[in-house]
Formats: C-alpha cells, sequence, structure tokens
C-alpha cells in the first residue's frame, strides 16, 4: 500500500474551494487586507490545514478554484481579481500627459 492511498485526493481539492471562498468572503468584508504577499496567503492556507508552497501555488492559481480569485502573483505580491492597479506603459502615459496639455493650451 503506497501512501498516498491513505488520503482522498478530493478532500483537498474540497477544503481548497472552501478556504478560497472563505478568502474572497474575508476581502469582500475587509476582513482580511487586498494587499497580501505570498507568505502572507500560505500563512492563511496553513490556518486551515493546507499546507502549500510557492511553487504549488504558482501552479494553482492557473486552476479553478484559485484562477477565480488570485489574477498574478508579481514578484512576493499577491494581486486578486478586482483589485488590479491599472498601470499603464510609459510611451503611454506620456503621450496621455501631452495630450492633456494640449487640450488645457486651447
Amino acid at each position: 500500500m503506497r501512501l498516498f492511498e491513505f488520503d482522498d485526493p478530493g478532500s483537498l481539492v474540497t477544503k481548497l474551494i472552501a478556504v478560497s471562498d472563505q478568502l474572497h468572503t474575508d476581502l469582500d468584508n475587509k476582513k482580511t487586507q487586498a494587499d497580501m504577499t505570498v507568505d502572507k496567503l500560505l500563512s492563511y492556507f496553513q490556518k486551515y490545514d493546507i499546507v502549500l508552497d510557492k511553487m504549488d501555488l504558482y501552479n494553482m492559481i492557473k486552476k479553478p478554484p484559485l484562477n477565480k480569485l488570485i489574477s498574478n502573483i508579481q514578484g512576493d505580491e499577491v494581486i486578486f481579481k478586482g483589485s488590479e492597479k491599472a498601470e499603464l506603459p510609459d510611451d503611454q502615459k506620456k503621450d496621455t500627459v501631452a495630450a492633456m496639455a494640449k487640450r488645457a493650451m486651447k
């Protein structure tokens, strides 16, 4: 008998769905801050007996249920869906400022 046969793999998925739903609710109710680091997120999951490492998390944000909650991980910062910062490229920023200056001169 192998070790993985003792644990039902569906139980981890069920826990992950429940905890990610709880995290989503906590974010909506402002019980948890949206500016979360990877280590804080891993600690959050560990509090609910889901032990992951960073590579697991990077792979899991590409698949349900975490892909509906997390849009990206940039460096050590976790970017949740709905809290993305609309960042324009530098060229587009300069063009926007120049267009605003032209309109202001009229």
